[in-house]
């Protein structure tokens, strides 16, 4: 009897050991899980750039600075103020803007709804062009992302560009969030871009006659309900909740501003208007002056959809490459056009197909700053429009120069630089411990080549620090700065 007592004690602890490695064996599993799903890039975000905390608080980077990760899956901003490192919680989904970028830039995972009803999964970074077309987002549980050139509500209570962030109550009411304005509304909206439309409290976005119902995706907590029509019996009841629904709509639609370039805004807003609108009443009148008697005058039966997009912009070490979008089905865009400004105030304006994609801006200077802007000019009228801007830099071609013999008063060297820049001519110099010593002639057609150049060179003596510099190259009948140079010990 005894030992039956010790045997069921035994094998108790061993059941009690067993479970304990079981959950500990599961912890560590899940925990490799989790760290394998984290974003452990670091991020680089520019002085100027803005975005919000999960409370909407409005922030700016002053400075250079990045963002990354943690284990709780929020993103940090980290920032070095009096030689002291901080970092403050971005939220799960940062959306960083700069308006010196064309691009805007969303974090962490989230789905893009395209125009045909697609879901696109994404994570970590994603890279998103501010201009025309509509871009769609679902972020999280009632939380969306909206990217246009234009954005405005059905009631023109909310006006504005490039991006608007809208969150969602459990009674449909809309938050609405970007760089220029923070604003919450206490009624059912639909926000317009060029292409899609967003139902808001229903949850729906349309492209043209195609519904999208975007609960579906990951659902939603969203518990509005479409009121009832209202019976005659409450007539007077109507007119005193019309009143008190008027000032409460006063009170809430008073956008809190977080720049002061308001008024710029707005004026540029209203020219976009008034154009659009001239547009539009000539679009009409051509499509109803060509329909037939038996259709009715005023019916539209015509696609007005028209926008430019500059979708990406690269450089190599003499060119750079714009790529763009072009949708004009009337014709109403007199020319589309880039402006390359290389910041002496020296402009140079290039005018793009319509119909092709891309563009390629050859004979630049090495290794060079410019400023690219991206625009369009209407046929109805005479105004030039810059819908983007950006700052890019060529690149520096690739040099290497190295020794490959030294003797008493003499060394041997060899020379080679990257095939996509060939320079006229180029010198090689020596320095000793600072002082120039002697000049070399450099081939720079076998500079280019796979072997690249060698040459010798004659000195007096070495010093503690020797240095071999690439100099005086010229390319097209220019001089070149270049940064290439070798330095060794003798």
């Amino acid at each position: 009897m005894r030992r039956k007592k010790v045997y069921a004690s035994n094998i108790g602890k061993y059941s009690f050991f067993a479970i304990i490695v079981f959950l500990t064996v599961g912890l560590f599993f899940l925990v490799i899980l989790k760290f394998n799903s984290l974003d452990t890039n670091k991020y680089a975000i520019k002085a100027g750039s803005t975005f919000y905390d999960p409370n909407y608080n409005y922030l700016k980077s002053e400075n250079d600075s990045y963002i990354a990760q943690r284990l709780d899956g929020n993103y940090y901003w980290y920032t070095n103020e009096s030689n002291k490192k901080n970092s403050k919680n971005i939220g799960q989904n940062p959306i960083i803007y700069n308006k010196n970028d064309y691009k805007l830039y969303l974090y962490g995972n989230c789905y893009q709804v395209m125009s045909t009803g697609e879901v696109k999964t994404l994570s970590k970074n994603t890279e998103i062009p501010k201009a025309s077309p509509t871009k769609f987002f679902k972020i999280k549980d009632r939380k969306y992302l909206m990217v246009d050139s234009s954005l405005k509500t059905d009631d023109n209570s909310i006006k504005t560009k490039g991006y608007l962030i809208i969150e969602l109550d459990k009674q449909g009411n809309a938050s609405f969030a970007n760089n220029e304005l923070n604003v919450k509304t206490i009624k059912p909206l639909i926000l317009h871009g060029t292409t899609m439309k967003f139902d808001i409290a229903n949850e729906k976005l349309y492209y043209g006659k195609k519904e999208i119902d975007v609960k579906n995706i990951i659902g939603s907590t969203n518990k509005y309900k479409k009121e009832s029509p209202k019976t005659s019996t409450d007539k007077d009841k109507d007119k005193v909740d019309s009143s008190i629904t008027k000032t409460e709509e006063n009170k809430t639609t008073e956008i809190t501003t977080v720049n002061n370039k308001k008024t710029e805004y707005y004026e540029n807003y209203l020219k976009n208007v008034v154009n659009s609108v001239n547009n539009l009443t000539k679009s009409v009148t051509d499509v109803n002056s060509k329909t037939d008697n038996s259709v009715k005058k005023g019916e539209i039966y015509y696609d007005f959809s028209k926008y430019v997009a500059l979708k990406n912009v690269s450089s190599s070490v003499s060119s750079i490459t714009v790529s763009y979008a072009v949708v004009d089905s009337n014709n109403e865009y007199q020319n589309v056009f880039i402006l390359i400004d290389d910041n002496k105030g020296n402009s140079n304006k290039y005018f793009l197909n319509k119909n092709e994609t891309s563009y390629v801006v050859r004979n630049l200077n090495v290794d060079y700053n410019y400023k690219l802007s991206f625009g369009y000019k209407l046929v109805s009228s005479s105004e030039e429009v810059i819908e983007d801007v950006v700052n890019i830099k060529t690149k520096a071609p690739s040099c290497k120069i190295s020794v490959t013999k030294v003797s008493r008063k003499a060394l041997t060297y060899n020379v080679k630089v990257g095939s996509e820049y060939k320079f006229d001519s180029g010198e090689i110099h020596l320095y000793v411990d600072n002082i120039h010593s002697a000049t070399g002639v450099v081939n720079m057609n076998k500079a280019v080549t796979t072997d690249g150049f060698s040459g010798s060179m004659g000195f007096d003596r070495l010093g503690n620090i020797n240095t071999l510099k690439l100099e005086n190259l010229v390319y097209n009948g220019s001089s070149v700065s270049l940064d290439c140079s070798y330095r060794f010990v003798s």
